[in-house]
């Protein structure tokens, strides 16, 4: 098991992480994967620095005008994966990710990325690193990036 922050002293937290670090319980989220707790029928939430991870790679993979209701969420991001996988798409793609992050996701600062292209698997892998506003956690989230058939 790996180690998560939470604010259980040496327990193991709702998500089955032993905490490292303790601080108050930062946010919660719907797990998407549905994933269930042990022992009852009930969905696992995503809890912590893992809710604003996942929210962050949600905001970038979502298109704009793509949520019903919130058209203005969303990035260009999954548009210029059909463009060359090329240096010059790669700085576009790391402003295009800073600029949502910093619009939409109000609990991080100090947003940074670093894009790498990888012309062998027609894709980019992403890395954002970030702190989180009321802790100041220094944390980062990594992915790749590749068009969908």
């Amino acid at each position: 098991m790996s180690n998560r922050i939470s604010n259980y002293n040496g327990k193991i937290n709702q998500s089955g992480y032993r905490p490292s670090i303790t601080v108050p319980e930062l946010y919660a989220d719907l797990n998407l994967g549905f994933r269930l707790l042990e022992g009852t029928k009930d969905i696992r939430p995503v809890t912590d620095i893992e809710a604003i991870k996942n929210s962050i790679r949600h905001l970038i993979l979502t298109g704009r005008g793509e949520r019903p209701f919130h058209p203005e969420l969303g990035s260009g991001v999954t548009d210029l994966l059909f463009e060359n996988v090329d240096g010059f798409t790669a700085a576009v793609l790391r402003d295009e990710i800073i600029d949502v992050v910093r619009l939409h996701e109000k609990r991080v600062d100090n947003v940074d990325a670093e894009i790498y292209d990888d012309a062998d698997r027609n894709a980019f892998y992403v890395t954002i690193r970030f702190s989180i506003r009321q802790t100041d956690i220094p944390t980062e989230v990594s992915f790749y990036l590749d068009r969908i058939r």
